[in-house]
């Protein structure tokens, strides 16, 4: 997914993605047992408006909430810089990726290599900068196709 920012869009509009829905494996009968992912990708904000990358977990049959799972505002540099962020969702979920245009043109956000691995994330020696904990993943049991599609900020049509 990649914002642009030109005009003539807004400050605070807002370009959303949301994901396939991901089925989670039944429940143990003896017991609950929440199964741990590790929900990583990889993202860009650069330039002196740059808005905000928000990450929503929407479980099913809650399709009116959106549990927030990381978000980021503000330029980060000229570089990719990785978010992981462990999930342990009780039932089948969507993530939404949510980007808000700033207040002005010169500012770019995308992401890239989006991915879902069961386990918990494992601890990294990166700066965890707003996430709650840095991770690589172990077991493939969810992938989501990296994510390379080009995206205008959408207008308030909601």
């Amino acid at each position: 997914m990649y914002i642009e920012t030109s005009r003539p869009r807004l400050e605070g509009e807002k370009a959303r993605l949301v994901s396939p829905v991901f089925s989670v494996a039944p429940k143990n009968p003896y017991g609950a047992t929440n199964t741990a992912y590790c929900f990583s990708f990889y993202y860009h904000m650069y330039g002196q408006h740059i808005g905000s990358l928000n990450v929503y977990l929407r479980l099913k049959g809650q399709t009116a909430i959106e549990n927030p799972l990381w978000s980021s505002s503000g330029n980060k540099g000229q570089h990719w810089n990785q978010a992981r962020v462990n999930i342990n969702p009780p039932t089948s979920f969507q993530l939404i990726f949510e980007g808000i245009r700033g207040p002005g043109i010169e500012g770019d956000i995308a992401i890239d290599d989006v991915s879902i691995v069961e386990g918990e994330c494992m601890k990294s020696d990166q700066p965890a900068n707003n996430l709650r904990s840095g991770a690589v993943g172990t077991l493939a049991h969810i992938r989501l196709i990296p994510v390379i599609i080009l995206m205008s900020v959408l207008s308030h049509q909601r």
